[in-house]
């Protein structure tokens, strides 16, 4: 689990769009801190607090509001504007490190010593992110997940994430991870290998394929039996007339 960081904020009571626009035009971003069964408080911080949350915050971290307690808050959205990339907006869930939280836990693959991976698959993920039941100061930043005995068209389920200490499953056990697939090059490959022609029949009943030897006289009626076609008739030299 990573430090956690702690951040200066600022309360804010105006809301609706024009509010949060002149906020951003000075050099702050809008965020809203909620819990159950509390109403959301409103705060902001200042760009660079964003931008460094943004970066360096996985799970956890604190906010100092003026005239409270420091608050322990999670991690839920960060709102990027897709021209821009600035950070619009940020959403966060105040928690109490000591009791039990779900919260997603990014699921991290090492394929280096994959058997499927050195035989040509392709590790193909179907969860990035895992649920998992722990406390909220032992929140794991990502779960390693060792594939060195995976083999190709094999499916990991969530039961096999090994998972640290207090830390559990909050999704089905047989929910698939992910699957070393064999990419459709190689489909390709082994579909022309399989229909590849093996006898002389076969070539013969490929399109523009030569015909074989013994059947040159099948392919062309008009062929004699040397191989060689009759010469054309010609008019006797001495049938004029006089």
């Amino acid at each position: 689990m990573s430090a956690t960081l702690s951040y200066p904020a600022e309360t804010r009571t105006a809301t609706g769009g024009k509010a949060t626009k002149k906020l951003r035009a000075a050099g702050k971003v809008p965020c809203t801190l909620t819990k159950p069964g509390k109403p959301s408080q409103l705060f902001a911080l200042d760009v660079k607090s964003a931008n460094h949350l943004n970066k360096h915050v996985v799970h956890l971290c604190k906010l100092e509001i003026p005239g409270a307690p420091a608050v322990t808050a999670l991690r839920a959205e960060v709102v990027i504007h897709c021209l821009s990339d600035e950070i619009q907006h940020i959403d966060l869930i105040e928690v109490d490190e000591k009791s039990e939280i779900k919260v997603d836990v990014a699921v991290v693959p090492d394929a280096r010593d994959c058997p499927g991976v050195k035989s040509g698959g392709i590790v193909e993920l179907r969860l990035r992110k895992v649920k998992v039941f722990c406390k909220a100061n032992a929140i794991p930043d990502f779960l390693p997940l060792d594939l060195g005995k995976v083999e190709i068209e094999q499916t990991v389920l969530a039961a096999e994430i090994p998972l640290p200490k207090g830390v559990r499953l909050a999704v089905a056990p047989n929910l698939p991870v992910l699957t070393v697939v064999i990419p459709r090059q190689m489909l390709k490959a082994e579909e022309l290998a399989a229909a590849a022609p093996t006898d002389v029949a076969a070539v013969a009943a490929v399109p523009g394929a030569p015909a074989a030897e013994g059947d040159a006289a099948k392919a062309d009626p008009k062929a004699k039996g040397d191989g060689k076609a009759a010469a054309p008739a010609t008019k006797p030299a001495g049938d004029k007339k006089k």
